[in-house]
């Protein structure tokens, strides 16, 4: 998990993803917080995770999203980037700097696990 900021911040969203994507194996490491987007990409991809979810809020989404994306992919462009939220007004420029999917309520479940755990959808 990419948290961003003091726990207030993300722990909610963080507690939802971590539910979110427990059940299909995925070992969720969400003990850390990060002051920067940059700082939060270095260590998704030194992590060797195959997926990062970043939590935050939608206030501070705009700003985060984009950074944290672009810095993952440059790094490691394989790493799937995930975002915890669901903002329909930035969702295509979030694509656009990276974001793979979107955790929120009315995903998929089913669906988001299996293309994030083999790459194909139900």
């Amino acid at each position: 998990m990419a948290n961003m900021g003091p726990v207030r911040q993300h722990k909610v969203r963080c507690d939802f993803a971590s539910e979110f994507l427990t059940p299909a194996g995925f070992v969720v490491a969400a003990d850390q917080s990060f002051e920067t987007p940059e700082a939060a990409a270095a260590a998704a991809v030194d992590s060797g995770a195959s997926v990062t979810v970043i939590c935050s809020t939608d206030d501070t989404y705009p700003d985060l999203v984009p950074a944290f994306a672009k810095a993952v992919k440059a790094a490691k462009p394989e790493l799937k980037v995930v975002m915890a939220g669901f903002m329909p007004d930035y969702t295509d420029a979030f694509k656009e700097a990276g974001v793979d999917a979107f955790i929120h309520m009315k995903a998929n479940n089913l669906q988001m696990l299996q293309s994030l755990t083999t790459g194909e959808h139900a």
